[in-house]
């Protein structure tokens, strides 16, 4: 809808006014901050595929710990947040450093504490004026000391806020692009044992990454996960993604000067289309919303900007798994990933995979070593013969495509 406000944005995390659904772990995290509130802290782990709304999670809670939202309680929490988000290339040392200098930034917004000292970027600051770098070997002393002046600050802040503020809320996103030698799970286990012992317990702190988090946490201490309530986001339900859909054309009607609807078929398709991953269910309506001219969304609009070029299916495969499912050299190859992504991500046997694509034997078996071999497809190490898509969202992608083909016949 050229020369109209777009309020569905694919290309960034919903924020908190657009975020809908996910009332149980918004209701669990609630939780958690109203115990770390009495010094009774409670630690969660937001995981799931890629494109799920894990860092629309991280965003919202980020609101309703400051304040600038309700919890779902109804409470106005008020709690610093420190919100970092890790990269690949990070350390044991590089993770102190970033949650370091995030805690004097919001240390420094608050005018009660005004005149403190952390001692942590001092330290950091030192270590690298010597010329250590942070990705070098061998810097246990280094490692320890940087980790007990980041407690030290840690100690002082909530010692000098007081019952000013409900506590710390330490938000740490991206979280497992860190290799497990990064030591994330024994840096947690760390600062909340040693806050326990000082009699500053009102830490909380929320992980959110994909899946291998779990697995990297464990390698960095064994003991680690038993800190954290994992929260397991699955897809939407139909009635949160109308809620998604609905958030939007509300914003797009206080924005615009003449009012925009969704025809009831079209919320339906969208909503089934989206297989409820909010990031397809961004991305179809903003494409829908785009190729609307008579401010009504209608099943022709979305179907539409499904195949159109730089269309939804463009942009989804683009972002996420066109290399996956253009890499096979065969249409025979893509046969398979196609009657595997009708098993989702569950194992398949290769007789199954035989029996559902219709090729034959020799084709299948082609196929599977050359998909293996590129990383598109797992294989199971304790059966032989068995094979899965690597994600439940890469099956849905391919699921709907073929089911858009056959609409659009």
């Amino acid at each position: 809808m050229p020369g109209k406000f777009n309020p569905y944005r694919p290309d960034k995390v919903a924020t908190p006014g657009m975020f809908a659904g996910r009332y149980a772990e918004i209701q669990f995290i609630d939780g958690c901050l109203r115990q770390t509130k009495f010094g009774n802290p409670k630690h969660f782990l937001i995981t799931g595929e890629r494109g799920i709304g894990k860092s629309s999670l991280v965003l919202l809670e980020q609101a309703v710990a400051s304040g600038r939202v309700p919890g779902i309680s109804g409470t106005n929490y008020n709690f610093m947040v420190i919100n970092v988000a890790l990269r690949r290339e990070d350390t044991f040392l590089s993770i102190i450093d970033r949650v370091a200098r995030e805690l004097r930034k919001q240390v420094a917004k608050e005018n009660s504490l005004a005149n403190m000292v952390l001692k942590s970027i001092d330290f950091l600051s030192r270590i690298e004026a010597a010329g250590v770098k942070f990705n070098r070997d061998n810097l246990a002393g280094s490692e320890e000391e940087s980790m007990a002046s980041l407690e030290d600050d840690f100690e002082t802040t909530i010692l000098k806020m007081g019952d000013a503020k409900d506590g710390i809320l330490l938000l740490i996103d991206e979280a497992d692009r860190p290799d497990a030698n990064a030591n994330l799970g024994l840096f947690c286990k760390l600062l909340t044992e040693e806050m326990a012992m000082r009699g500053c317990d009102k830490i909380c702190i929320g992980l959110a990454g994909l899946p291998p988090l779990v697995s990297k946490l464990r390698e960095s201490h064994e003991s680690s996960l038993r800190l954290f309530h994992i929260l397991n986001l699955k897809p939407l339900e139909p009635v949160e993604r109308r809620h998604v859909l609905d958030a939007g054309i509300k914003e797009a009607n206080k924005r615009n000067a003449d009012p925009v609807t969704i025809h009831d078929h079209a919320y339906d398709m969208i909503g089934d289309f989206s297989e409820g991953y909010p990031h397809f269910l961004q991305e179809f309506a903003y494409c829908a919303f785009e190729t609307d001219t008579d401010n009504e969304i209608t099943p022709d609009d979305f179907m539409g900007s499904l195949f159109e070029e730089n269309g939804a299916f463009d942009q989804l495969g683009a972002k996420y798994f066109d290399k996956s499912y253009s890499t096979p050299a065969s249409d025979d190859y893509r046969k398979v990933l196609d009657a595997m992504s009708e098993h989702d991500d569950s194992w398949v046997s290769r007789s199954t995979i035989i029996s559902d694509s219709g090729l034959k034997a020799a084709t299948v078996d082609n196929a599977l070593r050359a998909l293996k071999a590129k990383d598109i497809i797992m294989q199971d190490e304790s059966r032989a013969g068995h094979y899965r898509l690597p994600t439940r969202s890469f099956a849905v992608w391919i699921s709907i495509r073929k089911k858009a083909e056959e609409v659009n016949e």
